[in-house]
């Protein structure tokens, strides 16, 4: 009789097991895997490779993953649901990036092409980082397919490298306001030296505009606040500049001088057009018969004047108010008159009785 053991026989169960959890995931694999790092890529990589092309700050990180289902046409298996994710690791202060493809289905012998992309931080360490790609589904039967692989990304930075995170004018038009425009400026440091004595300057001739200022230091440690420098100015342009778009240049003098960072920002001046109110008052000739005529400006109300001998007609719409007798010029020459009478009826009444 033939005596088994039992610890033997439970490790060749458990073996035989990963055989077929190994050849089970075989059906699903990563026919092709591209990457590219900016504008240039590495092609036809495997699990483990170093892509060939460094990446620097705020390049794109594009994976073309081309996925395939193993299994022939006899066995006729469609696995579904597949989901396909990748993860470059501890590059954003620490964090991962991850990006993952929507859900599909591959027939067998069937493959399929998805792209993921990741964009890498302004600010980030000089250092070698991970992108693990994994692909997973379920075929018809219910097993489970699992894949992964990993790459490997070196991130390289120059030594000296200062952007502008912000450039900016506001308002970027100006007409009859003119003062108290902004400039506003942001410049970070993202290089692998800290930068000393950083010049600043903001100019154009045509306005007037030459703010400078040195900024004592930018340090190179990423997600610092000592790593950048932010600021506003206020400037006035000038009432007599005319019209037209002026460029406003931007510009960091650094590592004492041999480099500089450069850039651009219009601002729009346009003429003030002034608005003033119109006052119109008739305008007045005499005819050769001393008539008076008067000219009314288009749009206002019609007056109209007529000699004695002629009759004054007047719209049957029109309300005419007539100056009461108390303020008119006759009432004034009466009471005038009633006076003269009065005192020259005294001063003969004074001489009369005088004489008796």
């Amino acid at each position: 009789m033939v005596k088994i053991n039992t610890k033997i026989l439970s490790y060749l169960v458990v073996f035989v097991m990963l055989i077929s959890v190994a050849h089970a995931t075989l059906n699903l694999e990563f026919s092709n895997v591209d990457v590219k790092v900016g504008s240039k890529s590495s092609k036809n990589l495997n699990d483990g490779n170093t892509i060939s092309q460094d990446a620097e700050p705020g390049d794109v990180i594009q994976l073309k993953i081309e996925v395939r289902n193993n299994y022939t046409s006899a066995e006729n298996l469609e696995i579904q649901d597949i989901t396909v994710e990748g993860i470059l690791e501890g590059v954003d202060d620490g964090d991962d990036l991850d990006e993952e493809s929507s859900e599909f289905d591959l027939s067998p012998g069937r493959d399929k092409t998805i792209t993921l992309k990741f964009q890498l931080p302004m600010e980030i360490d000089e250092d070698t980082y991970t992108i693990q790609i994994t692909a997973d589904g379920d075929d018809e039967n219910g097993t489970s397919h699992l894949i992964q692989m990993k790459l490997n990304l070196d991130v390289e930075k120059d030594n000296h490298n200062l952007m502008f995170t912000k450039n900016s004018i506001i308002p970027d038009t100006v007409s009859c306001s003119r003062k108290n425009v902004k400039a506003s400026v942001g410049v970070l440091n993202i290089g692998n030296d800290d930068e000393e004595d950083v010049e600043l300057h903001i100019t154009n001739s045509d306005l007037g505009l030459n703010i400078e200022e040195t900024i004592p230091e930018i340090i190179a440690e990423a997600n610092e606040p000592e790593s950048m420098f932010s600021k506003t100015y206020a400037f006035n342009v000038p009432t007599d500049v005319e019209a037209g778009v002026y460029p406003v240049t931007f510009s960091v003098l650094y590592n004492n001088g041999h480099k500089k960072t450069e850039g651009n920002v219009d601002l729009t001046v346009n003429d003030c057009a002034v608005k003033t109110a119109a006052v119109s008052k008739p305008a007045t000739t005499t005819t050769s018969n001393n008539e008076v005529e008067i000219l009314v400006p288009q749009g206002s109300q019609k007056a109209t004047a007529t000699t004695a001998d002629e009759e004054e007609t007047v719209p049957s719409d029109t309300t005419v108010t007539q100056e009461s007798f108390a303020r008119s010029n006759t009432f004034v020459i009466s009471i005038i008159a009633g006076i003269a009478v009065v005192v020259v009826g005294i001063v003969l009444l004074i001489v009369f009785l005088v004489r008796g």
